[in-house]
């Protein structure tokens, strides 16, 4: 008998009836008992399987466990591995939070976690991305996977989340990109769904991000390093954990002032004539 498969194209709501909650257990459940085994781990839930999930169009896409995908489970690795999460204090904002990520940040005792979401109910601030309802500088550390591609105005968004970004503080951005165009490619005449999947790869993309992603970041006013971190761990890392070694991570940071010298800090006296 085939195993249960996932479609991520089916996200469940938090404010789904309770009749379709129920449903949605009763699938995982299934799925978690098909798929158990010891051949792969999943960074997100530390959960052992047979192996991961297939979705709609991959195979070994979807922890059987908390539902990461591959660049979910490779973002929790860079987070840990890159950041230190674990023992570090920061105050982290997660745009368009994934609960498999979101469950594990909010489980560390030094993370100050807040959620934001365009969508009221799925996260626990309702916001544009544009126009964020933070203070300057309020976090050290910002998590926006997989959001850009689907916003109007990147670059505006970049300097928004710039503005809340306290100095020295990272953002983290991962979003689907075409690595054999140089360019990212958007044109206003592709509006229907129709169109946008075959141009950009999925019907609610607005554009397709080229190899010129860190320029479009970096006019958000942060310095932007695009981090191989996936493609630089071992193959037999990648296998056990399910990760997709084109999956980059692109580390926007905010630049500390430099302080001012001291001499420049002295009363001058006025030239004489």
């Amino acid at each position: 008998m085939d195993k249960p498969t996932l479609d991520s194209r089916d996200k469940p709501s938090r404010r789904r009836l309770p009749g379709a909650r129920y449903r949605d257990a009763l699938r995982r459940r299934r799925v978690r008992h098909s798929y158990r085994g010891d051949r792969v781990v999943c960074p997100c839930c530390e959960g052992r399987w047979e192996r991961f999930v297939p979705d709609w169009n991959r195979p070994d896409a979807i922890c059987p466990g908390c539902g990461a995908h591959e660049r979910q489970r490779a973002l929790w690795l860079y987070l840990d591995r890159r950041l230190d999460v674990r023992t570090r204090h920061a105050r982290l904002l997660h745009v368009s939070p994934e609960y498999s990520l979101e469950r594990r940040l909010r489980s560390l005792p030094r993370i100050d976690y807040i959620s934001a979401d365009i969508d009221p109910g799925r996260a626990e601030v309702a916001a544009d991305i544009g126009a964020l309802p933070f203070r300057p500088e309020s976090f050290d550390l910002i998590l926006c996977s997989h959001v850009l591609e689907h916003v109007e105005d990147d670059v505006g968004a970049m300097r928004e989340l710039a503005r809340v970004l306290a100095p020295g503080g990272t953002v983290l951005v991962m979003v689907p990109v075409d690595l054999s165009r140089g360019q990212t490619y958007e044109d206003p005449e592709v509006r229907t769904p129709q169109e946008r999947e075959a141009a950009y790869w999925q019907a609610d993309h607005v554009r397709l991000y080229g190899l010129d992603l860190e320029q479009r970041l970096a006019a958000g006013g942060l310095g932007v390093k695009r981090d191989r971190f996936v493609a630089g761990l071992s193959q037999a890392t990648r296998v056990r954990h399910g990760l997709d070694e084109r999956d980059d991570v692109y580390a926007a940071t905010k630049p500390i002032a430099a302080p001012l010298r001291e001499e420049s800090l002295a009363v001058r006296e006025p030239l004489g004539d």
